[in-house]
């Protein structure tokens, strides 16, 4: 009876001994954490990830998150490192979120920063079919090595350049340069009494133009003078001559309309109308003589003396006798 007493004790002591082996090792494994209480993430980079180990932290500026539960080569593009991260469910991740590689300090050790997108785009959502992925951006680290690579590049370049302009033929050339600069610079020196007189004649040279400018003007006016002294001389000359011809048109028309009025009468006594006509025939050529010979004159003294017009009446040289 006693023996069959310990056999139960035995019995019950390692059934819990086993329950609590059970509780501890679901314990240990996280089994006890909740599996619904993350949300897992694609994150693909293209740069280096050494010091980044499973189980490193993920941040959501800079607050923890999560961990990175696995890192691997992408099987699809051998370029790109693919991590995938566990993070807290309840943690906005959105559209516009992007996730890059940090380090702690001075120790290395990787970690994936987040930075949180706009609160007006929306979270990203994991699909039944696949996992959502984050959009990534260059680490610190991969920015400054593209900076520091393009610097050096212009750099190299640079120096290239500048090693092609200072070669030795241009250095000499360069010196050379400088020489004939000096020599010229002398040489002008020289010359500078002779730059200052030709500017002094440039000053005494511009002062005569605007004397002879003056001059010209005066000389434009004299000529406007001399045109309208020959407009009155030609209207007073030839004034005289246009009433002359004026009057002989009227008398000839005035006996023309006698003429006209007699044979309209039936006078036709040629003899008494060639009698009261006659005188005025006479008189009538006369007038026509002197007025040819006025004519004659004028255009005489034009010919020989134009500048009588002009300026003065030159009198005519006195044949003998007079």
């Amino acid at each position: 009876m006693e023996s069959k007493v310990n056999y139960t004790l035995v019995g019950a002591f390692v059934l819990l001994i086993s329950s609590a082996l059970i509780a501890f090792a679901f314990w240990l494994g996280k089994y006890n954490d909740g599996a619904n209480a993350y949300v897992r993430y694609k994150v693909y980079l293209t740069e280096s990830v050494a010091g980044l180990a499973p189980e490193a932290a993920v941040k959501f500026n800079g607050v923890d998150v999560g961990k990175v539960e696995s890192i691997r080569i992408n099987p699809q593009n051998s370029e790109e490192i693919e991590l995938t991260l566990k993070i807290k469910k309840k943690t906005p991740i959105r559209t516009d979120s992007t996730a890059m590689l940090k380090f702690f300090g001075i120790t290395g050790l990787a970690f994936i920063e987040i930075k949180g997108g706009s609160r007006m785009t929306p979270l990203i959502t994991n699909s039944d079919d696949a996992i959502a992925v984050i959009p990534t951006a260059p680490s610190l680290i991969k920015r400054l090595d593209e900076t520091l690579s393009a610097v050096v590049t212009k750099l190299s370049d640079t120096l290239d350049h500048t090693n092609a302009v200072m070669s030795k033929q241009n250095t000499k050339n360069f010196s050379q340069t400088l020489e004939n600069l000096k020599i010229l610079t002398h040489r002008i020196n020289g010359y500078q009494n002779e730059i200052d007189t030709l500017l002094k004649n440039s000053i005494q040279t511009e002062a005569n133009i605007d004397q002879a400018m003056i001059k010209v003007s005066a000389s434009a006016d004299s000529v406007k003078g001399s045109m309208d002294t020959f407009k009155v001389t030609m209207s007073d000359k030839l004034s005289p001559t246009m009433k002359s011809w004026e009057e002989t048109s009227k008398k000839s028309n005035a006996l023309i309309e006698k003429i006209e009025t007699s044979m309209n009468r039936g006078d036709y006594d040629l003899q008494s109308i060639a009698s009261g006509s006659t005188a005025e025939l006479n008189e009538l050529l006369a007038q026509s003589r002197v007025l040819q010979n006025e004519m004659e004159l004028t255009l005489k003294s034009l010919r020989e003396s134009p500048s009588d017009i002009l300026f003065k009446q030159s009198k005519p040289n006195l044949g003998p006798g007079e």
